[in-house]
């Protein structure tokens, strides 16, 4: 097939890469001792040879993206589920890779990463707090796709025109992607309360955030789940400390409070 029209694509710089995808494979491994990341690998690695062999049948850019799409959800059975399913599942890239099944952000994820491996301009995209894909042709010419259905809406910018940079999607690029993964895992494991594995998302979060205050209020209220006393003193302390002004900085002295009188009743 002829490449002319991907010279001539809009030269977008792809901070999103496989590599992202790729340490959200990895971190299953933190909180899931049995999981096999190699079969997600080699699943993903399948998707992304078959994506290129549908890329390649066509020589215009709306056709080709049409048609991988149309493959990801009828041909490789893609898909949101109305099946009752614990959201860390559906959450978990590795999870959707093996079974062809997730939430908007696995499937964004999963997704974007072989339109990306197809050289087209893929990003993760927030809309009012909805995690799309946008694939850009041009500073004027893109199309968001809704990760759960596939449903597509083209968006074409008139030149010239002014922007209203409130009504633009919000992009998500590079490390930025996978810490959204790890926040929503780790969120998803508190609300099935499964607070080791929700420690293992705020351990990796830390690495990448340092001493993020919030963090670390959050690994200290894991902490005291796990009956971690002293440590979750610390980190909640640290919180005190670095946030005196945010709205629920009582209630976090409460919980300091009620570890010390904890601690005073064992002694």
């Amino acid at each position: 097939m002829s490449d002319v029209w991907l010279d001539d694509q809009f030269d977008l710089e792809h901070s999103y890469s496989v590599s992202a995808i790729t340490q959200c494979i990895q971190a299953e491994a933190r909180w899931h001792a049995q999981a096999n990341v190699d079969d997600a690998f080699a699943q993903l690695k399948q998707l992304q040879r078959a994506a290129s062999e549908v890329y390649a049948r066509y020589s215009d850019k709306h056709q080709a993206l049409d048609a991988i799409v149309d493959c990801f959800y009828s041909d490789w059975s893609f898909s949101g589920t109305q099946q009752e399913m614990p959201e860390y599942r559906l959450n978990s890239v590795y999870f959707t890779l093996l079974y062809r099944t997730g939430n908007s952000l696995s499937l964004a994820i999963v997704l974007q990463a072989i339109l990306e491996h197809c050289r087209f301009n893929a990003d993760i995209a927030l809309i009012d707090q909805s995690v799309m894909v946008q694939v850009s042709f041009s500073a004027q010419e893109y199309y968001l796709i809704e990760p759960a259905s596939g449903q597509q809406i083209w968006h074409l910018q008139p030149e010239n025109a002014e922007t209203d940079n409130e009504t633009l999607p919000e992009m998500v690029f590079d490390e930025e992607a996978y810490k959204l993964y790890l926040a929503h895992q780790k969120w998803a494991f508190i609300g099935a309360e499964r607070f080791g594995d929700a420690l293992a998302c705020v351990e990796l979060l830390i690495e990448l955030l340092g001493d993020d205050p919030y963090e670390r209020r959050d690994r200290g209220y894991l902490l005291n789940q796990i009956d971690r006393p002293e440590l979750a003193k610390a980190d909640l302390r640290f919180f005190v400390d670095e946030c005196p002004d945010d709205p629920a900085i009582e209630l976090v002295r409460h919980q300091i409070d009620e570890l010390d009188n904890n601690n005073n009743t064992l002694h």
